[in-house]
C-alpha cells in the first residue's frame, strides 16, 4: 500500500529496485550515499550525519532555495545487514525550541529478488502527532518516500561491491 492508513496512520511502501540488498542497505548507512537520496527533489540536503550502529545518530539538514527548511534527526534502533534496518526519525522544523518536533518510526525490509534486484518495504509508523502538528509534511509523505526510493535506487548503484556491512566496515 503507497498511503498512510486508518487510525493507526502507518505508511507502507513496497517496491522492487534495480540494485543489490547489500547495495541498498549501504546506501541507507554511509553519509555520502546518504546526501544523495534522502530528501525530495524540492529540498537540497545541506549535512547529513551518520553513525551507523544501535544507538548511533542519524541527522539530515535540508534547504530549499538556501533557505534552512529544518533537519530530520533519528537514532539508529535496529541494523541486521543486509536485511533490516529500523529507525527513529524525527521532523524537526525550524524552531524546534517552540516544540516543532515529530518523532516517528521507519523500518526497512529488504529481500533479494531476481537478476540482482532487491524488494525493499518501507514502514513508517507513529505518525498520528505528525499528521496533526504538521499536516503539510504529513501529506508529502508519500510522494516524498516514492521519490526517495527513486534516487535511492539511483545511488544504490553506485555502491562498490565489498564485504557486508558489519561493525568493522
Amino acid at each position: 500500500m503507497n498511503r498512510p492508513e486508518g487510525p493507526a496512520t502507518v505508511l507502507r511502501i513496497d517496491r522492487v529496485l534495480h540494485a543489490s540488498p547489500h547495495r541498498v542497505f549501504r546506501a541507507f548507512l554511509d553519509p555520502d550515499l546518504i546526501r544523495q537520496w534522502i530528501a525530495p527533489d524540492d529540498l537540497t540536503v545541506d549535512r547529513v550525519l551518520a553513525e551507523p550502529r544501535v544507538g548511533g545518530r542519524l541527522e539530515v539538514w535540508h534547504s530549499r532555495n538556501g533557505v534552512s527548511t529544518g533537519k530530520f534527526e533519528g537514532q539508529f534502533l535496529k541494523i541486521e545487514p543486509p536485511e533490516e534496518l529500523v529507525f527513529r526519525w524525527a521532523f524537526v522544523g525550524t524552531e524546534p525550541q517552540k516544540g516543532e518536533s515529530y518523532d516517528t518510526l521507519v523500518t526497512i525490509r529488504l529481500w533479494p529478488e531476481p537478476h540482482g534486484q532487491t524488494h525493499i518495504s518501507v514502514v513508517h509508523e507513529r505518525l498520528d502527532e505528525l499528521r496533526k502538528g504538521a499536516p503539510h509534511v504529513y501529506d508529502q509523505l508519500v510522494p516524498g518516500w516514492n521519490n526517495c526510493l527513486d534516487k535511492l535506487e539511483r545511488a544504490a548503484e553506485k555502491v562498490s561491491v565489498g564485504p557486508p556491512f558489519g561493525p568493522d566496515s
